[in-house]
């Protein structure tokens, strides 16, 4: 008697899940210790239909049943959901070395992109050299300041752009998607990547959203591997597809560069760009692959990060215009009606700086930031935490603790003015407050990143006045979001800019 083929599929996942299952009971018998708490699970798929569309909402909800540090079992994967500040600090400062690695989405693993990565690779000689080369030679203050006028170009190229279109319709998110693409793409290649008549760039651009919503989409494979040959989503797929097309346009940046051999002209560091610094540094540990996979990642995670904690910060301040008159007095004092936003500016806008921090506590770019892996079988709080599990830090559930925040679904800059709360920054040392993460896996790229959301966001505020279109009133926007990879507005915020300087100033 012939059998259908989905009864196949199915015996074989329930004989998988259930081994999987026994494995872990046979694993927790031996150590002699329990697994942190958690919810029980269905069989076979354990605890994803727990998740939802909202996951980091639902994981803040089941850990106030169950504690700061919680498993869950998704599909074949044990998971170890960390949801207080405490509780991060004894993962990302404690026990940082144990919790070290990455757990990779299959996606990332269809071109081998974790190989070569930054973000994803292991934790080992190869990411160490990686770290190294990002920290000091891309992300040191000294090359920062010698890239500033890069920053200060772009920036005022978008300014003027939006002047040229006073009285029209803009979509902010769209607007600082394209300042940072190009930004980066200065400071990688000395040369603005994204021209929307471009086809080339274009489809760039288009890969790098796709990559970010895909990486961000529930896949079945990265909860039941051996489903990896079916790829029953196509996500694998579609990933591979669209990495493809972002290797090939950075490609043709450094065939360019190495045949007109200018990598050995400019010997003076100030005028080196990304591209240059890692040529130097190319080997046999270090290939033109590592130097591809390297600057794809710069593109994929500096822009949509970027991009949505701005058009957050604009909304909320559109939303509550007390706070952004304030903002805009500060500027207004600081900087003037007659000059544009210099990044020497930055150091005296306290208030500006208040309110990026609250941006990244009230909507927080990565609210689970990316799974660390456990390196080893390790002992938390009395918990053991089985080696290659999972673990998930959920800085969004830290930001909505009100235990911890007073009213904390508002938009308050002052918070961070004041009291105890003036002394938190979002650097890795206040685990109240760590939308980059902490410890060895703290985003590399911080330094720069916070330049540009604040140079982009002063900018915006202090050289426009913002109008909502169609008569809307601030009580009607629309602040709902939705989760891929980063936390994004559900509906694209789009304003007017009414210019409020000195024509001049848009214009030198």
């Amino acid at each position: 008697m012939d059998i259908p083929l989905f009864s196949w599929y199915s015996v074989l996942l329930t004989s998988a899940s259930l081994l999987f299952f026994f494995f872990l009971w046979r694993r927790e018998r031996r150590t002699g210790r329990p697994l942190p708490p958690g919810p029980p699970g269905w069989p076979i798929v354990g605890n994803l239909f727990q998740l939802g569309k909202r996951p980091h909402e639902s994981l803040y909800a089941l850990s106030l049943k169950y504690g700061p540090l919680m498993t869950l079992r998704l599909g074949m994967k044990t998971t170890v959901v960390v949801s207080s500040p405490a509780m991060a600090k004894e993962v990302l400062k404690t026990h940082d070395l144990l919790f070290a690695g990455r757990t990779v989405i299959e996606g990332v693993k269809s071109v081998s992109h974790h190989k070569s990565s930054l973000i994803f690779s292991d934790y080992g000689a190869q990411w160490r050299h990686l770290r190294r080369i990002s920290t000091v030679e891309l992300f040191s203050s000294i090359r920062q300041e010698a890239l500033q006028h890069l920053r200060r170009d772009e920036v005022f190229h978008t300014i003027r752009l939006l002047y040229d279109d006073k009285g029209k319709v803009v979509d902010i998110g769209r607007t600082v998607f394209c300042t940072s693409l190009n930004l980066l793409g200065n400071m990688i290649f000395s040369t603005r990547v994204f021209d929307p008549h471009n086809p080339a760039s274009a489809a760039f651009n288009h890969s790098v959203c796709e990559l970010m919503r895909l990486g961000g989409k529930p896949n079945l494979v990265d909860y039941f591997p051996f489903l990896r040959f079916l790829d029953p989503q196509g996500v694998c797929r579609q990933m591979a597809k669209h990495f493809k097309e972002m290797y090939d346009f950075v490609d043709l940046f450094l065939q360019k560069r190495l045949a007109s051999g200018s990598e050995s002209l400019r010997q003076n560091d100030s005028t080196k760009d990304f591209l240059d610094v890692l040529l130097d540094f190319r080997s046999q540990e270090f290939t033109l692959v590592d130097i591809r996979a390297l600057i794809a990642e710069f593109f994929i995670a500096g822009t949509e990060t970027t991009t949505s904690t701005v058009e957050w910060a604009m909304a909320e301040f559109i939303r509550n215009p007390q706070k952004l008159n304030r903002a805009r007095q500060e500027l207004d004092e600081v900087v003037g009606c007659n000059r544009r936003v210099e990044e020497s500016d930055l150091d005296r806008l306290p208030y500006l700086h208040a309110a990026v921090k609250e941006i990244f506590r009230l909507h927080t770019p990565v609210p689970l930031l990316l799974p660390h892996k456990a390196e080893s079988a390790s002992v938390v709080q009395g918990f053991v935490i089985p080696k290659d599990s999972q673990v998930l830090v959920n800085v969004w559930a830290s930001g909505r603790d009100p235990s911890i925040w007073k009213r904390p679904s508002e938009f308050l800059p002052e918070r961070f003015l004041e009291g105890e709360n003036s002394k938190i920054d979002y650097k890795g040392q206040n685990f109240e407050l760590i939308p980059f993460g902490a410890g060895r896996r703290i985003c590399a790229a911080l330094p720069l990143a916070s330049r540009m959301v604040q140079l982009i966001l002063a900018s915006l505020l202090h050289s426009f006045e913002w109008m909502l279109p169609d008569g809307m009133s601030c009580e009607e926007m629309d602040m709902s979001d939705e989760l891929g990879i980063t936390l994004k507005k559900s509906v694209e915020l789009t304003a007017i800019p009414v210019p409020r300087l000195s024509h001049h100033t848009y214009e030198q």
